[in-house]
């Protein structure tokens, strides 16, 4: 246990926020010392490739809190009744790399190692939550865990059947007839197996002159001729309807690999029969057409009464749209468009990544902003003022902050606007290794 601290019974507070939340709260209950660091055995862990190991920050010697900055430490430190950067800090108690201040009961501060913000503070001591004694109830007992009623069930269970189990044990197991597992299998299915004793049926002879006969007669079939296909040597005036219905089974790519050209039984000579009128398609939903040589004929292509014989578009009624009063053609009024300017100025940015990089994005991304001022021209084409923006930049180049420091256009709109496009915005931040703090200010201006 630690002295009694002599800056009132004070002890220090200590909370860690990583990117807009709370990682670690420590509040002591005595004086004592307070490591940091990316390491797992420190008393509060760092986030951060900058970030020390293990570092001890607070020490406390008789009774008195000593703070020992570690090196690439940002931020701010109240000394007195002055909030004092860290740098200048440095300047008037550092040695080389080594940096160590005494702290009194007002001091408190943010500082900014790594990846991680501590803010700590002194205040009085957490109350320690008293140490109840373990219940005799829950002591352990075979009958107070599995219950009188189970131990008493079994001790009876085993003075019943626990001679049947000595006695099945012992006793010798009956011979039986020595059986396969198939035909156990079987048996127990409910098949008898087959006894090897029945003799199986003696297979019939074949005589070999009636299978030669057989083999004769086979190979005469095969190798009969068949007969040549009749050829017409003119053409038919007509054609029997069976023809017609076996031409049209066919279908037409067959026809044209098969039977090219001119002449009977062509696709020329099918098609341009009397027989071979499609008149089954009527029964498809057709009613009229019109056909290659001009006549009406019997049928017709999908359209309903807005096409005519010839496929073409009819005027019809179905076209109007309704009965309602004409549409007023007269001359529009043409609207004053009001278009707002936004311009950036001010940019300044801490810490990790390429500082000219960062400013190159605010300057072509302040443009997004004007979407915002636009909206608000409407209502009030009057508006302009100037908003200063605070944001911070992760080491995978995310905004994951955006506070307004200044706003002299007043105006909800634009600002919920704005913060949430900045919020949205990605910056080049390279190889670096921490973050970045950046500043900057965006005047909105009417045309």
């Amino acid at each position: 246990m630690s002295a009694p601290s002599k800056s009132g019974s004070k002890v220090l507070r200590l909370v860690v926020v990583v990117d807009e939340t709370v990682s670690e709260d420590l509040h002591q209950t005595a004086p004592g010392g307070v490591s940091v660091g990316t390491h797992h055995g420190a008393d509060v862990v760092l986030f951060g490739k900058k970030a020390p190991t293990r570092h001890q920050l607070f020490d406390v010697r008789q009774g008195v809190y000593f703070l020992d900055l570690p090196p690439e430490t940002r931020g701010k430190v109240r000394v007195g009744k002055k909030a004092v950067s860290v740098a200048k800090l440095r300047q008037r108690y550092g040695k080389g790399n080594t940096c160590r201040i005494k702290l009194d009961p007002r001091a408190k501060g943010k500082l900014r190692i790594g990846q991680s913000t501590l803010v700590f503070q002194f205040g009085p001591p957490k109350p320690v939550p008293p140490r109840l004694p373990f219940p005799a109830i829950f002591k352990a007992s075979v009958v107070g865990m599995v219950g009188a009623l189970f131990v008493y069930s079994q001790l009876i269970a085993t003075g019943l059947l626990g001679p049947v189990f000595l006695w099945a044990n012992f006793s010798e197991v009956p011979e039986q007839d020595e059986m396969d597992i198939d035909e156990r299998f079987l048996v127990a299915v409910g098949h008898k197996p087959k006894d090897e004793r029945e003799e199986e049926p003696e297979e019939e002879e074949v005589d070999e002159d009636e299978l030669a006969e057989e083999d004769e007669d086979v190979v005469e079939t095969k190798d009969k001729p068949k007969p040549d296909p009749k050829k017409l040597d003119k053409k038919p005036k007509k054609f029997s309807k069976a023809a017609v219905k076996q031409a049209r089974s066919v279908g037409v790519a067959r026809v044209l690999g098969t039977y090219g050209g001119d002449g009977p039984g062509t696709v020329f000579d099918v098609i341009q029969s009397t027989e071979n009128r499609l008149g089954e398609f009527a029964d498809a939903g057709f009613t009229t057409t019109v056909e290659a040589n001009g006549p009406l004929g019997d049928l017709a292509p999908i359209g309903g009464d807005g096409i005519d014989l010839h496929g073409q578009l009819t005027q019809t009624k179905g076209f109007d749209t309704g009965d309602g009063p004409a549409v007023d053609n007269g001359v529009k009024k043409r609207e004053r468009k009001i278009k707002g300017r936004t311009k950036a100025s001010g940019t300044s940015a801490a810490g990790g990544g390429d500082k000219r990089a960062i400013k190159a994005t605010i300057k072509h991304r302040t443009s997004a902003l004007q979407h915002c001022y636009n909206k608000a021209l409407r209502t009030q084409p009057d508006l302009s003022g100037k908003m200063s923006f605070a944001i911070v930049i992760n080491v995978m180049g995310s905004v994951t902050s955006v506070a307004i420091e200044e706003d002299t256009l007043g105006n909800a709109g634009v600002k919920a606007c704005t913060k949430a496009k900045i919020k949205g915005w990605r910056f080049p931040m390279g190889d670096a290794e921490e973050g970045a703090d950046v500043s900057f200010s965006v005047v909105f201006s009417g045309s």
